[in-house]
């Protein structure tokens, strides 16, 4: 999802002509997750990227965009995480993060977690941007009758198939979520739209640190002695809030960070054991195999 792979920049508008459709950037498919990079382009009116995720573990750790980002929960729990506030998620829900907005995210539970998520600018569409930006703080709304899921299904095989008029199917298809998305928010506002839980201060902490390079050689124990509070508070607050113990959260960063090195980088599997602070390759081979089910050179052949 968001934030785990790089974005594509805009290409050069005078060389493109209205009516082409364009390269897609990357298509990248693991037994987990599909996604489709776009570039940010009027073709395809600033959508830049669409995915599908399937992991009962899955967690992105802090990051922001230049972009409005798009997410639909079709199953399992999970929650989100903006600066202080914290959202919960279930079946049915969307979730919205605005341009330049530090957010988190994890499955909660043991329930299968699938989750669709999209990217877009609306540079454009002035005044639609302004409307998605006077969303509140109020940021998850059920979409009672499935349209979201529905129409990025139908994004995903225009996408795919790649015909002449894929692009004027894409173009409506984006429109028309757009307006759903929209309307969703407004006309349930007052009544089933969700109110976010303002995060205790030492959890606020502790996320942040351990978004910090410094957060990759914590454990549970050095967590609450920078915080300044005891090892079983911490374990009992986090668990209240996050859904899971903090000793599940950072192994969960920990494999998230591995997927990100082993993708994005070039970096040898021993330098990246070695990034993440592990004793030897060997252990981070079992460790990162115990998680995800594929050794870290399988996953690097896997998504690259």
């Amino acid at each position: 999802m968001a934030g785990r792979f790089s974005y594509p920049t805009s290409p050069n508008s005078t060389k493109a002509r209205k009516d082409e459709t364009p390269a897609l950037s990357r298509t990248v498919q693991t037994e987990s997750e599909i996604r489709i990079e776009l570039p940010f382009h009027r073709v395809f009116d600033n959508l830049a990227y669409i995915g599908l995720l399937v992991e009962e573990t899955w967690h992105i750790s802090s990051h922001f965009h230049d972009h409005f980002e798009l997410c639909y929960v079709e199953e399992g729990n999970g929650w989100f995480a903006v600066d202080d506030y914290l959202y919960e998620v279930s079946s049915g829900d969307l979730f919205l993060t605005k341009p330049g907005e530090g957010h988190q995210g994890a499955a909660a539970g043991d329930l299968p977690y699938r989750l669709y998520y999209m990217g877009f600018k609306l540079e454009e569409m002035r005044s639609m941007e302004a409307d998605f930006y006077n969303i509140g703080i109020h940021r998850v709304a059920k979409d009672d009758k499935g349209l979201i899921k529905s129409v990025c299904d139908a994004i995903f095989a225009e996408i795919r198939l790649g015909d002449k008029y894929s692009r004027q199917m894409v173009q409506g298809l984006f429109m028309q979520m757009l307006v759903s998305v929209l309307r969703t928010f407004q006309e349930k506002m007052d009544s089933t739209v969700k109110a976010p839980i303002t995060l205790a201060y030492s959890i606020r902490q502790v996320l942040d640190l351990l978004n910090t390079k410094e957060g990759y050689q914590m454990d549970t124990e050095g967590l609450a002695k920078r915080v300044n509070i005891s090892r079983s508070h911490l374990d009992r607050e986090f668990k209240r809030f996050m859904g899971i113990s903090t000793g599940k959260y950072i192994r969960l960063l920990t494999i998230d960070r591995a997927k990100h090195y082993l993708r994005e980088t070039s970096d040898s599997v021993t330098a990246i054991s070695q990034t993440l602070n592990f004793e030897s390759i060997h252990h981070f081979s079992i460790f990162f195999k115990r998680h995800t089910g594929t050794a870290p050179q399988d996953f690097r052949k896997l998504v690259k």
